[in-house]
């Protein structure tokens, strides 16, 4: 131990080694590939896009390029499309990019016909005007601080209305003059409006983390706070999710992506009338036959009449545990099968379905929706080979094979990370931190996301929650012996969770807090002794930091308590990544500096800067045990190889990548977005 830290301390510097353009293979899987540069003896394999799967999330019934009405609806993808769905058959009509945007939960039409859609990530509005051939317009970022548009609504003299994020501001954007009203902030330090409606004088407002729905004069600019229901609370870890305004009365859903609690309220007579139990989203119908409005409750499709407050089911059931509706309208289907008005709207992962109250009639019909490339948000390779990929957004696992890179897909949640033990592999999902125990030799049932086989033994089975702990992300998981141990990321509040897993029995102990007021994002496991890095971020709805320095801890197992904590990187914010050696030596990395520990004496005994600065969120490391080698990926873009027998270090390649996964072969496997490759490192 000490000739080999001496020897690192005398010998470890980063050599500049010359770039060479990686040979790369055109082909549909590479298309639009950055071309990386590695070092001599590096080969880059591009291994396609492994996990692909349809999104939909905003959209609206109105009418078609040719004038008939369709479902609208905004496809994620890179980039993202606007598409149009005939009713009738469930085909395709028209497809269109929206270039530039990854997707959109903001879809709305005008009443003459021209769809918007406001777009995440960029924040920009898109403008498709009547037409069969009527093209995709960029209107650009209407507000300019403001990166996500989360919901439109356009009125009846066609003025397009958006909350945003992260100034938490609404805006009024008027098409015929291209000019932009900021109404600002609704309420200050907030930074989501999630949720957003329009009446003829009056924008309706709802927040995130904490629910505040607000009311806005559309001439004035002045703004109310409406209370809440009876049985919310003060709101405090809420969301305002979604919101819709039909015949005097706002329909706000306060809770999740899933599920929450619809509040209907009165305008005239500034009221809650009502606050029903177990409606999903996006969107509450407009009135049909006797004066229903339909929603999704208890995953049926449900008639509700606003001023008996009763409810009349359908024959519409809707499995899963994501079962919202993406855009619903009536249409006139022109068959006699379906007279009158039929009630539309679009399932998440493509399905239609149609209800018609005259006949009673109903079904659920595939679209021809096709799949599109899914950014990957976890990469594991396991003890036996397999390469393990979680999906961002669209969410999915894929399993891959490392010599021919044959994927298999699964849906599932937002798989953040991945874990294989033995012939079990480990799931952290996204939202509420979940845990899941996936056994690959038994049939995939998932009844969450991709119900099927009816009667089969859950698989992934879910072994914990933490919803309770308002705990939203999980994204380190590492082996404990007869254990599992993941660290989490909060969802409103800050300090994440030290969960820690029993293999066999799937009893768990759950530790908050761990480091005062910051999340886990790293584990490693040596002799009984979990040691975790800290970020002191938390989620997107958490308050800003109270802490300056990220922490490593260590917490032993058997005894089940904390036993040190310090910083090991100075004016580091996060520790993103850990590995400990074949020695006993702990690695960590912290932006562009890697450093080891000794654990017996719990102190920093080597610093390598690989990259200016330290406070840099991302980065991985991967292990190589037989040959003794350690990569770093720094920055999103470097990889970085060190020999822990000689102490050389070297640059193998400059590529974009967030991911980095060791083979036991010694192969490595990067994901950048929504791509894996193979690197193979000959020389």
């Amino acid at each position: 131990m000490t000739n080999r830290r001496t020897l690192l301390r005398s010998a470890v510097a980063l050599t500049a080694v010359p770039a060479l353009p990686v040979a790369w293979t055109a082909g549909p899987a590479t298309a639009g590939v950055t071309t990386g540069e590695s070092a001599a003896g590096v080969t880059v394999d591009p291994f396609g896009i492994p996990l692909r799967d349809v999104l939909l999330i905003g959209g609206t019934v109105a009418p078609g390029p040719t004038g008939t009405p369709v479902l609208w609806s905004a496809v994620s993808g890179e980039p993202a499309r606007l598409v149009a769905i005939d009713p009738a058959t469930g085909r395709t009509v028209s497809a269109q990019d929206l270039t530039g945007a990854p997707g959109s939960y903001a879809v709305a039409a005008a009443p003459d016909g021209t769809v918007y859609v406001g777009a995440y990530n960029t924040g920009d509005l898109y403008r498709r005007q009547p037409g069969p051939d009527s093209p995709i317009e960029n209107l650009g970022r209407p507000l300019p601080s403001e990166t996500y548009i989360w919901r439109i609504a356009v009125d009846d003299a066609g003025i397009v209305y958006g909350g945003t994020f992260p100034g938490a501001r609404v805006f009024a954007h008027d098409p015929a003059t291209g000019t932009t009203r900021d109404y600002g902030q609704v309420l200050p330090g907030a930074q989501y409006v999630r949720s957003l409606a329009v009446t003829a004088d009056t924008i309706y407002a709802g927040t995130q983390p904490d629910a505040h729905l607000f009311e806005i004069d559309k001439l004035t600019g002045e703004q109310r706070e409406l209370p809440l229901p009876d049985g919310l609370g003060d709101g405090t870890g809420q969301t305002v999710y979604d919101l819709n305004a039909h015949d005097g009365r706002v329909y706000a859903r306060f809770g999740s992506a899933t599920t929450g609690r619809l509040g209907v309220y009165d305008i005239a007579r500034r009221r809650w009338t009502d606050l029903i139990d177990d409606v999903a989203g996006l969107d509450v119908s407009a009135p049909g036959p006797g004066g229903l409005v339909y929603l999704t409750r208890a995953g049926r499709l449900t008639g509700y009449h606003p001023g008996k407050r009763t409810f009349t089911d359908t024959p519409l059931v809707f499995p899963g545990r994501v079962v919202n509706n993406r855009g619903i309208g009536w249409v006139n289907l022109h068959d006699r099968d379906w007279p009158g008005r039929t009630l539309v709207g679009l399932l998440w992962r493509g399905d239609m379905f149609r209800w018609n109250p005259l006949t009673g009639r109903a079904d659920v019909v595939p679209t021809d929706v096709p799949g599109a490339p899914i950014p990957i948000a976890a990469l594991h390779v396991g003890p036996t080979g397999t390469v393990w990929l979680g999906g961002y957004l669209n969410g999915g696992l894929a399993r891959v094979d490392p010599d021919t890179g044959v994927s298999t897909f699964q849906r599932f949640a937002q798989v953040e990370s991945v874990l294989e033990t033995g012939d079990r592999i480990w799931l952290g999902a996204y939202p509420d931190s979940r845990l899941y125990r996936y056994d690959p030799a038994a049939p995939w049932h998932s009844p969450e996301y991709s119900p099927g086989l009816p009667g089969s033994a859950d698989n992934p089975a879910k072994l914990l929650d933490l919803k309770a702990a308002d705990q939203v992300r999980a994204r380190a998981l590492t082996d404990a012996g007869d254990k599992v141990a993941y660290g989490t990321m909060p969802n409103t509040t800050l300090g994440g969770v030290l969960a820690i897993v029993d293999k066999a029995s799937g009893a768990s102990r759950v530790h908050r807090p761990v480091v005062t007021d910051q999340s886990i994002v790293s584990l490693s496991h040596v002799n009984g002794l979990l040691v975790g890095g800290t970020s002191i971020s938390g989620g997107y709805s958490v308050p800003p930091p109270t802490q300056n320095e990220a922490m490593l801890f260590g917490w032993d197992v058997a005894g089940d308590t904390k036993t040190f904590e310090f910083v090991p990187v100075p004016g580091a914010t996060a520790i993103p990544a850990l590995a400990v050696d074949r020695t006993g030596l702990l690695w960590g990395l912290a932006g562009g500096q890697l450093f080891a520990v000794d654990l017996a004496t719990r102190s920093v005994v080597q610093r390598l800067q690989l990259a200016p600065g330290v406070a840099d969120s991302r980065g991985k490391l991967g292990y190589d045990a037989p040959r003794h080698l350690l990569y770093a990926l720094v920055r999103g873009e470097q990889v970085v190889q060190v020999d822990l027998a000689t102490g050389a270090t070297r640059q193998l390649l400059e590529q974009p990548a967030e991911f980095l996964a060791v083979h036991p072969d010694g192969r490595l496997f990067l994901g950048a977005g929504e791509h894996l490759y193979r690197v193979t490192v000959t020389g």
